[in-house]
């Protein structure tokens, strides 16, 4: 990636960022989400953390649009922090996770609206995902930072929207991993995402068919290079038999076959059939190279007794 141009999870999250979220219902779950999946919370307050300035203006402008309340943004070196201590705000909004989050457990999401789920995991990357470049992996993670069992309850939404993921531990954070492309661009469809989605699925394309024709090529080469090694072999089986005076031994089929390989080492199977009188054609040429092959074998293992 060159000095200046964007990784692909920030083109994400700009998109994602932009997303209008008209409905009330949307908005709590959106807001429940980043703070279930990456806010610190305590009594009387609660903070979100984020890189991205397009989601801590997000998260602003839902906070006046649901609850009326301007937010205290505080600007770090890396980070910005979406700080609420006003009276009252942390219990409420605490009481709206559970709603969203009943009893800490992720229920049944098939009862949700489409634009909720949307909501949900439109929140879920900006607060917490990264993707790899899929130009060369195809690699998802959600990185929640909440020591409870927040992680577990959005795995159980994510596998309910057949997103199948893995959960590990890395250091004090519980992670979420999608792994395989298509779990990775069904995310991106159901986020709303859809520039971003044609992007990996170009690339994707891409990729495949490169990986395709790599494929073909190396087949190729290893195809080429059994044809050489079987030449070079049967050539100086010939040679051999010559040198010792045992070619004449040979049934004049195979030493015919024998002898057109010599002088035409660079050839196909099925050009050299083409050479014999009367014409063989691939699989008979294979065939009588191999009995050549057996029988000069035969021939100088006799010798050398």
């Amino acid at each position: 990636m060159t000095r200046g141009e964007q990784s692909f999870s920030q083109r994400i999250k700009d998109e994602l960022s932009k997303i209008p979220c008209l409905d009330s219902c949307c908005r709590q779950v959106e807001l429940a989400t980043a703070y279930w999946a990456a806010g610190k919370s305590g009594p009387q307050q609660i903070d979100l953390s984020t890189g991205h300035a397009g989601f801590s203006s997000r998260i602003a402008t839902l906070l006046s649009e649901q609850y009326g309340l301007a937010s205290d943004i505080r600007s770090g070196r890396e980070f910005m922090t979406i700080h609420l201590t006003e009276p009252g705000i942390a219990q409420r909004i605490h009481r709206d996770i559970q709603t969203v989050f009943i009893d800490n457990s992720p229920g049944d999401i098939s009862k949700w609206s489409m634009c909720c789920k949307q909501a949900l995991l439109r929140s879920l990357f900006l607060a917490c995902g990264s993707v790899s470049e899929p130009s060369s992996a195809y690699h998802m993670e959600l990185a929640i930072r909440r020591e409870n069992n927040s992680a577990e309850t959005l795995k159980a939404l994510l596998d309910q929207m057949d997103l199948h993921s893995t959960l590990v531990m890395r250091n004090r954070y519980a992670v979420i991993y999608l792994r395989e492309g298509q779990f990775l661009a069904d995310y991106l469809l159901m986020a709303g995402a859809h520039q971003s989605l044609l992007t990996f699925e170009s690339l994707r394309v891409e990729k495949e068919m490169r990986n395709s024709v790599n494929r073909v090529v190396n087949c190729d080469s290893a195809n080429l290079q059994r044809v050489a090694d079987a030449a070079a072999r049967q050539s100086e089986l010939l040679r051999t038999l010559q040198s010792c005076g045992l070619d004449n031994l040979l049934p004049l089929d195979l030493k015919a076959a024998a002898e057109i390989r010599l002088e035409n080492p660079d050839l196909t199977l099925k050009e050299l059939g083409a050479l014999i009188n009367p014409p063989l054609g691939k699989s008979g040429m294979n065939h009588r190279l191999k009995r050549f092959e057996q029988l000069a074998a035969e021939l100088l293992s006799r010798e050398e007794i």
